[in-house]
């Protein structure tokens, strides 16, 4: 009876076997079309990326650099001179050439005369008429601003031309001619070259408008008809292969890439071998046993990412993990806190003085450039220790780091910890965010406390120079015109201090001594 009731089981066992084989091959091809499909998506996303990237970075560059040339160019330009017929060129044109590393032409065509000028030179061959150019139709255009011309045939017929423009107008406001600057196709073409690397894909750059092709890499793999990027997904790419477009930013051009359906069949193939039946089916049978436990397991992972990812500075999310209950990751908690307090105490010691204590000139620059990034004004002021190259002389290295530790703890205390920085040996620099007269107040009252001190080695006094420039009136040279002021200090006597004036005409300072 036992006997015949196991065999009764295994007429059930059997086809419910069957079943359970054949629901988890239905399982693995759902999975792996899922896995594909998401692949598909990765892979369009990622070359995405890679066009918003391109854009923002190599090609963008390239086009800055060529507006740079020409807006040097056209500062150095002596219109009256030139309007009289005289050449263009002057020596600035050789400094601008040396802007971009590869074979290029600057030139300047000027609209009365007819002159063409160009550097380096170059001999206008016989036949040559500037009227029959295809640039020749910018000068009928309106307005001033920059145009990207071309692509056109060159003179020569060896290959075409990418031209950036600029309209020239006279003090009266008289069109005097081109300034045009050559933008290298072998550069563009070397750019994306190295974007897409040995990648099967086609990277190319388009017009905006007709869509002619402008310079690619890989064209051998467009089709002959190819559709512009539309909204369809999922396995589409199998059979059409992808493409995508991206409009460059302040120029009439797109760019594009083309992924051909041998890359999503690459994609596939990965796929289907990453597809273990075994394991599918042991993840099925282990589904309802093991799901609480990977929600836990997810869930204390979710904490060591968050407690990555607040590294640095996240009190809050520290104490509330300090509160969680974990399993598995206890230990790792533990060594990520060990590992943030390291980083901090690692992070201060980088931005402090180990002599003084204040903050160094690392935080200096990054303080500096943090408040010039939100427009910030501020006062930087350079100090220096008048003769303690004498201190240290007379009383030895010892005395001389004790007179800079004292300096620097008055200026911590009269300017702020946050506001002081030691840059040298005995140099010393604030960034003030005040107005003037807050400024000359602190001033006037740090060198009165620095004289004032007493020294147990020494009867002389320890004194202070200073000068400050204000940004943004000195943005270009802040540095040369604080050190400057500086200088003025101490050519009157030290112990005092200059600061630039706001609105400096030539070379003209606000000088204030204690």
């Amino acid at each position: 009876m036992t006997a015949a009731l196991i065999k009764e089981r295994y007429y059930i066992l059997t086809p419910l076997s069957f079943l359970l084989g054949g629901l988890v091959l239905i399982a693995t091809l759902l999975l792996a079309a899922a896995s594909y499909l998401s692949s598909i998506d990765k892979t369009v996303a990622g070359y995405g990326h890679m066009l918003a990237a391109l854009d923002a970075t190599l090609l963008q560059d390239m086009a800055q650099d060529n507006r740079r040339q020409l807006g040097v160019l056209e500062a150095s330009l002596d219109k009256q001179a030139i309007a009289a017929g005289a050449s263009a060129i002057n020596p600035i044109w050789a400094i601008a050439h040396q802007f971009k590393y590869d074979a290029h032409f600057l030139y300047f065509y000027n609209a009365r005369t007819h002159r063409l000028d160009s550097y380096p030179d170059w001999q206008q061959p016989e036949g040559y008429r500037a009227q029959a150019r295809p640039w020749y139709q910018t000068l009928s255009g309106e307005g001033d601003d920059l145009v990207w011309f071309g692509p056109y045939p060159a003179f020569d017929l060896a290959g075409e031309v990418l031209t950036l423009i600029k309209r020239v107008k006279d003090d009266e406001g008289q069109l005097l001619g081109l300034l045009m600057v050559d933008m290298s196709f072998s550069a563009l073409q070397g750019a994306l070259h190295r974007a897409v690397g040995e990648d099967p894909v086609a990277l190319y750059i388009t017009e905006r408008k007709g869509g002619k092709l402008v310079v690619g890499h890989n064209l051998s793999l467009l089709p002959p008809h190819l559709e512009r990027e539309t909204q369809a997904a999922g396995l589409d790419g199998f059979w059409a292969g992808r493409h995508l477009q991206h409009a460059l930013e302040g120029m009439e051009w797109d760019l594009n890439v083309y992924l051909p359906p041998s890359h999503f069949h690459e994609n596939l193939q990965d796929t289907l071998l990453m597809v273990v039946l075994p394991a599918l089916a042991l993840l099925c049978i282990w589904l309802c046993s093991l799901c609480f436990l990977m929600r836990i397991f997810r869930q204390e992972q979710a904490l060591v990412q968050g407690s990555l990812s607040g590294l640095i500075r996240d009190e809050a999310r520290k104490e509330i993990q300090r509160r969680q209950r974990t399993w598995f990751v206890h230990g790792s908690l533990g060594e990520i806190e060990q590992v943030r307090n390291s980083l901090l105490q690692g992070q201060d010691a980088l931005l402090h003085d180990p002599l003084t204590g204040i903050l160094n000139r690392r935080a200096f620059d990054q303080q500096r450039a943090g408040l010039e990034q939100a427009g910030t004004p501020y006062w930087l002021v350079l100090f220096d220790v008048d003769n303690f190259k004498r201190v240290n002389d007379s009383w030895g290295h010892g005395v001389g780091d004790a007179v800079l530790f004292r300096v620097a703890t008055i200026m911590a205390r009269t300017l702020g910890d946050e506001r002081v920085y030691r840059i040298g040996g005995d140099e010393f620099a604030a960034l003030l965010p005040w107005e003037q007269a807050e400024v000359e107040c602190r001033l006037t009252h740090l060198l009165g406390r620095v004289k004032a001190l007493k020294w147990r080695e020494f009867a002389d006094a320890i004194t202070l120079s200073a000068g400050g420039a204000r940004y943004p009136d000195d943005a270009l040279t802040l540095l040369e015109r604080a050190d400057a002021c500086l200088y003025e200090s101490k050519h009157q006597g030290r112990d005092c201090w200059h600061l630039a004036a706001s609105s400096p005409v030539d070379g003209e300072v606000v000088t204030v001594s204690v």
